[in-house]
């Protein structure tokens, strides 16, 4: 006989009606109605933290929030069986990055830790002592800074002078079709030599031997020409991220996927673009006036891209084990500050 691995029954219908945007944050009216479904079913109180946990990790802020109210009444009115069975690891983690993680909304942090403090009254009541601990426990999934970092950090940190090997391959080829149509005509063969050879160090090519000529052809950095620029990038990579923040908040995540959204998408792709000019810059930069401000820009680009990277999950793959790229990004930034000259960057 075929058997759900995920019970899916009234109890988790009930949730997501009483969760929904029908009912004020702190309505208690439904709770009685929730505490009858899963006391008729054997796997209620297992199938209630998981539904609970569920809107914690993908509901919007007034989900979580009604999600956190339901769980304290359920705590208080759900019954001896309900307390002693519960709280498993994955709730207890989902509700401690809830209450202290960077990337949750700070009204749900603010409830978090009201709740918390007042579980703190259930130390020693069975099946709620780990819960009674919540209000001093930090996330457990923590990674070591020195472990490989997300994709789009890596991405963005390959090569952060791309930029400036297309800008002269881009003039080098705008200043040969100026000459080829204004002066005379070159054999057909020598002609398509130089566009070979061209084509060949911008579009292919061996990886030695872009690096060798784009080193060749790299500007030298000149403070002067490039405040304007460098301030105009500091500020774009704000509003950047500002930007992808506002619209990862915007995106209905239990309907929608991040990545297929393509306003966001947008927003990622300029974000990664920025990050990889403020790099530069970073490079190049020693004077403490503008390294302040660039640091402080990578950190806001850093922050924005590994948020849509931990928040582009599947609903249906239901893991947490994307809750450790939040801790991972803090680690990232207090690394970063401490040594703010990554290894690629040495020559």
């Amino acid at each position: 006989m075929f058997q759900q691995k995920k019970p899916y029954s009234a109890v988790t219908v009930t949730v997501e009606n009483l969760t929904s945007e029908s009912y004020e944050e702190e309505d208690l009216s439904g709770i009685p109605d929730l505490v009858e479904v899963i006391k008729l079913q054997a796997s209620g109180p297992g199938e209630a933290a998981r539904a609970i946990r569920k809107k914690l990790k993908y509901g919007n802020v007034h989900r979580q929030i009604r999600a956190l109210v339901l769980l304290d009444g359920l705590i208080q009115n759900a019954g001896e069986r309900f307390q002693r069975t519960f709280a498993d690891e994955p709730l207890l983690e989902r509700l401690r990055v809830c209450g202290s993680d960077q990337l949750s909304d700070p009204e749900v942090k603010k409830k978090c830790r009201e709740l918390f403090r007042s579980w703190a009254q259930y130390a020693g009541t069975p099946g709620l002592d780990r819960i009674a601990k919540l209000h001093k426990e930090l996330p457990k999934r923590k990674v070591a800074a020195t472990q490989e970092r997300s994709k789009v950090i890596r991405e963005t940190e390959e090569n952060p002078f791309v930029d400036d090997e297309q800008e002269e391959a881009a003039k080098e080829a705008a200043k040969k079709a100026d000459q080829n149509a204004s002066g005379p005509s070159n054999p057909p063969s020598f002609s398509h030599a130089k566009s070979t050879s061209m084509s060949s160090s911008f579009f292919g090519g061996s990886k030695e031997k872009k690096k060798d000529k784009a080193k060749g052809k790299r500007k030298q950095f000149n403070l002067e020409e490039e405040k304007e620029q460098m301030k105009s990038v500091i500020a774009d990579s704000s509003f950047a991220a500002t930007n992808l923040q506002n619209a990862l908040q915007s995106i209905n995540r239990e309907k929608e996927q991040i990545s297929d959204n393509q306003a966001a998408m947008e927003q990622f792709e300029a974000c990664k673009l920025l990050r990889r000019k403020v790099l530069r810059y970073i490079h190049h930069v020693e004077h403490e006036q503008w390294l302040g401000g660039l640091l402080h820009a990578n950190d806001e680009l850093v922050h924005a891209l590994m948020t849509f990277e931990q928040l582009d999950r599947s609903i249906d793959a239901d893991s947490d084990s994307d809750d450790e790229l939040a801790e991972q990004a803090h680690l990232y930034r207090s690394m970063f500050m401490l040594n703010p000259s990554p290894q690629y960057m040495h020559d």
